[in-house]
């Protein structure tokens, strides 16, 4: 019997499909949606997960993804707002609409999955939303206004969200990992970056915590890169 429902944002992704794997193996049912038919198939074959086609930043879409889980699911139990795009440019030779679609994307995204899934997330009897936010949404670097201004943006979107949602006991939190590397790389010890199973594995501990317990934020760093 399945644990519950995850849908998963920004799907295809190396990330997405870390977050697919790692709750499927523990008994959830997951649906992953991203912009991109052909690629969001083939990560769903193979983390041999359910798919719907979703671009985070066209309302339509997000419509119809949610009439999709209400027919076929009947509730939602876990939101990872995943979805993002990161662009490194100083704001004296950022196009304006680089930086637009950092926040459309980033934030804007978020706020419409999260608005239009919340009455299917109320019928679950343990839901939780997962923001994937970033050490960028604590701290800032040159040249990365844009990615600062949406992740920065996204922090305080989950604060004021988890104060609204509180009282009616669906959990908000965040997770904000540091740079995550992929290839070969040591278990341990200098050099050794997060990879996406690390993530993915911090938030099947949020999903999996008692209804009781409230994460506030999750930031996690490289013990030694």
């Amino acid at each position: 019997m399945s644990k519950g429902l995850v849908l998963i944002t920004g799907g295809y992704g190396r990330l997405g499909r870390d977050f697919a794997r790692a709750f499927r193996e523990d008994g959830w049912s997951v649906l992953l949606a991203g912009r991109d038919r052909d690629k969001l198939s083939a990560a769903a074959q193979e983390t041999e997960t359910d798919y719907q086609v979703l671009d985070v930043t066209q309302e339509e879409q997000v419509l119809g993804a949610k009439r999709y889980v209400e027919e076929r699911y009947g509730k939602l139990d876990v939101l990872i707002n995943n979805a993002a795009v990161m662009r490194s440019e100083p704001v004296e030779t950022m196009a304006p609409a680089l930086f637009l679609k950092s926040i459309t994307t980033n934030l804007y995204g978020t706020f419409l999955c999260t608005h239009h899934f919340l009455p299917l997330l109320k019928k679950s009897e343990q839901a939780l939303v997962i923001n994937v936010a970033s050490t960028a949404a604590h701290r800032a670097d040159a040249g990365s206004a844009a990615y600062n201004a949406s992740k920065f943006g996204l922090r305080g979107f989950t604060e004021a969200l988890r104060k609204e949602l509180r009282k009616t006991d669906i959990r908000v939190t965040s997770i904000s990992p540091s740079m995550i590397r992929y290839g070969e790389a040591p278990a341990q010890g200098k050099g050794a970056g997060l990879n996406g199973r690390d993530v993915a594995d911090a938030a099947l501990f949020l999903a999996n915590a008692a209804g009781r317990s409230l994460f506030i934020d999750l930031e996690m760093w490289a013990t030694n890169p």
